[in-house]
């Protein structure tokens, strides 16, 4: 008599946590995996430890969305699990990132979660939600658009990629791709990836090497 109540049980278990687990983007976005991670030359070392270098990189004319995409090596001065532990932590972000005005996950699972994001940007309010995962084996953690929600971008694609140095340094490189739709002049498209990217990359580095310590 017992054992219809106990699968009905378990039945409800299982459709409870269906939108746990298709919280995680399940991959990074392809459009940002073609490239290898192959570690700069010497003298970029160099000059990551004084700040973060942005990759020579242009918008890509042949996407259909006309996509900007740029590329930046980030060293930190913490070893790789730590970085990745800080970077994986989504409610997190409102202390590195002041253009932040709310950030809500709405969903969330061991490998990743669903984030609803208020954002300023210029004169105006972006309101999105993005679905992150990450894998801590391969040392990555990204993002990229929920399809399901009206969002006020057309693409956000993000990922780190991380490279232990040795104990205490880890190499990052962070690629992203945005568009914000053809409604925006393309120099505004411009300045939310290439000439934004330098002051963020800052702000990331600084929060992670002080182990989410210091605020901008």
């Amino acid at each position: 008599m017992a054992r219809p109540p106990v699968r009905a049980g378990l039945l409800l278990l299982a459709v409870l946590a269906l939108p746990l687990t298709s919280a995680r983007a399940q991959q990074p976005p392809a459009s940002l995996q073609s490239v290898a991670f192959d570690p700069p030359p010497p003298a970029v070392l160099a000059e990551l430890q004084q700040h973060p270098v942005l990759l020579a990189d242009k918008p890509n004319e042949s996407d259909d969305d006309h996509s900007g995409r740029a590329q930046a090596w980030v060293l930190f001065q913490q070893p790789r699990l730590e970085v990745l532990r800080l970077l994986a932590s989504t409610p997190r972000q409102q202390e590195y990132r002041p253009e932040l005005t709310r950030l809500q996950v709405i969903e969330a699972s061991e490998h990743g979660d669903v984030a609803e994001y208020r954002v300023r940007f210029m004169l105006t309010t972006l309101v999105y939600r993005a679905r992150h995962g990450w894998d801590l084996d391969s040392g990555r953690v990204w993002w990229t658009l929920d399809p399901s929600f009206d969002n006020d971008m057309q693409v956000l694609d993000g990922l780190w990629e991380l490279r232990e140095l040795d104990a205490k340094h880890t190499l990052g490189r962070f690629s992203t791709r945005i568009s914000m739709g053809p409604a925006l002049p393309a120099f505004l498209q411009e300045y939310a990836t290439r000439k934004k990217l330098p002051d963020s990359m800052e702000q990331v580095r600084r929060w992670v090497d002080s182990d989410g310590a210091w605020r901008p």
